[in-house]
């Protein structure tokens, strides 16, 4: 995972950066123009990063366990333990922006695709202890 160099900077520089940053993010106008600005600006890997980091927190905040935020974002459980505690440490601000983020038509329906990957992983662990859900996880039956 990238990582910021450990060398100190001016604190009032690093203010202004923050703030630079955050006029910039602010004045782009459009979901193509925020894509083609972050295709050009960070690197594929940092993209990935940042997109399973923000469905890391929206599956929290929906609830979600952590075995199956590991599973579906195919991440460790240290990376779930230190979100998740960036999360409960949250703002009320960035919880109403992450379930203005959570409520939108296209997050709707990729609600409904983990839940899809999520059935089998779900009816396998039931299965130990239930032979319904064995049947049914072995039939393929998943919905």
């Amino acid at each position: 995972m990238p990582r910021a160099s450990r060398k100190p900077i001016n604190e009032s520089i690093n203010q202004e950066i923050k703030e630079n940053f955050s006029s910039l993010i602010s004045s782009l106008q459009n979901p193509q123009e925020i894509q083609q600005f972050f295709n050009d600006f960070i690197t594929h890997e940092e993209q990935l990063m940042l997109g399973k980091r923000l469905m890391l927190h929206l599956m929290l905040e929906r609830g979600y366990k952590s075995g199956q935020i590991e599973s579906v974002l195919g991440i460790n459980k240290d990376t779930v333990r230190i979100h998740r505690a960036v999360w409960e440490r949250g703002s009320n601000s960035y919880r109403t922006v992450l379930k203005k983020i959570a409520k939108r038509a296209e997050a709707k329906l990729l609600w409904k695709k983990l839940e899809k990957i999520l059935k089998p992983i779900d009816l396998l662990l039931k299965s130990k202890g239930n032979i319904q859900a064995r049947a049914k996880f072995v039939s393929g039956d998943w919905d």
